[in-house]
């Protein structure tokens, strides 16, 4: 998505996304840092769109998760993810025991508010970030058992 604002300038959202989260390093706070790319990609697209934009920049946010996790969940070897064949949905990952520990910090969806945004888009967004974080984590996880 580009969002374009009225003087014409854009912000790439997607690829502010992709070049963020390809310079995380695998490093101990990888996970925060991992976090921080995808709510400056929010904001920044917020911004461009001079805080119009909510909305629609969430559910570009959440696309862009989504697409990530689809395309690459299935690259992550079998005994690494769980058994889960799919990625997790945030509800998912608070009650199950293993997958609690990547999702512990995720808010409640029923509970948390974003200003310009519906409930669903909130719920629709916590389980993008809790299926993307979860590959992140088992990415980083497959990459040290393969050293």
């Amino acid at each position: 998505m580009l969002a374009e604002t009225d003087k014409g300038q854009i912000f790439d959202t997607r690829s502010f996304l992709v070049a963020c989260s390809d310079l995380v390093p695998n490093v101990p706070l990888a996970i925060p840092m991992d976090a921080q790319c995808i709510s400056q990609g929010l904001k920044m697209c917020e911004l461009a769109l001079l805080n119009a934009g909510t909305e629609k920049c969430l559910e570009e946010v959440t696309a862009w998760m989504r697409e990530e996790t689809d395309s690459n969940w299935h690259l992550v070897p079998e005994d690494i993810r769980l058994d889960h064949d799919k990625p997790p949905t945030a509800a998912e990952m608070a009650s199950d025991g293993t997958m609690a520990v990547i999702g512990g910090s995720l808010p409640n969806c029923e509970t948390m508010q974003i200003e310009g945004a519906t409930q669903q888009q909130i719920c629709e967004y916590l389980d993008a970030l809790a299926g993307w974080q979860t590959l992140r984590i088992l990415q980083r996880s497959a990459g040290e058992v393969n050293q």
